[in-house]
């Protein structure tokens, strides 16, 4: 008799730990793929300078500064170099993925999603991206790109509100915001494409 419990025990003790092993590898699952999949915005720049770059479009800047305005053609590397402030460090996936929130929603009355991502990150960096998506056919098209980031040293902060137009222009707004002296702000549109 006694033989007869000890098998049966040990099948007990068994499964009981093998049903513990798959409970976990079917937890990890779980939160493997309850992982966010935040948008690339990284790519989505990257792809609209790539397209700016690859045809011979009219590049004009203006420039605002103290309510003065300034205009001129520019050249492509001109083009990429006022760009490159659009690629931040922080939008690197791993590092946006951890310190940034998302939240999306459809907008009823003009048909647009819109994803919000921001950060409770006080210092400097990245702080908000809003992103607009017009919905399609199986691929969503961007619409623009809205970001938010402040940069500064001990003397002065600056604040940077970024705009990009799907195949149109971008924009860019530096706040200076100096420890002594008065705020000056400077503002940078470029245009490739002048349509409504």
């Amino acid at each position: 008799m006694k033989r007869s419990i000890i098998p049966a025990f040990t099948l007990f003790l068994i499964y009981a730990c093998h049903s513990s092993q798959t409970g976990t590898e079917s937890e990890t699952k779980k939160t493997d793929s309850a992982k966010k999949n935040y948008l690339p915005v990284y790519d989505y720049l990257r792809a609209e300078i790539a397209g700016v770059d690859s045809f011979p479009l009219r590049l004009v800047r203006y420039r605002i500064v103290n309510s003065k305005t300034d205009s001129g053609i520019i050249t492509t590397p001109v083009f990429d170099q006022l760009a490159k402030e659009f690629l931040l460090p922080d939008l690197d996936s791993a590092h946006f993925e951890k310190h940034f929130e998302e939240n999306s929603f459809v907008d009823g009355s003009t048909n647009l999603v819109s994803f919000t991502y921001s950060t409770k990150d006080t210092g400097y960096g990245l702080k908000r991206v809003d992103i607009l998506l017009s919905p399609g056919a199986g691929v969503d098209k961007l619409n623009s790109i809205y970001m938010e980031s402040i940069s500064g040293n001990k003397d002065s902060s600056v604040i940077s509100k970024m705009s990009w137009k799907a195949g149109r222009n971008f924009r860019i707004l530096h706040i200076r915001q100096p420890r002594t002296g008065p705020e000056t702000t400077s503002q940078t549109l470029v245009v490739w494409d002048s349509r409504e």
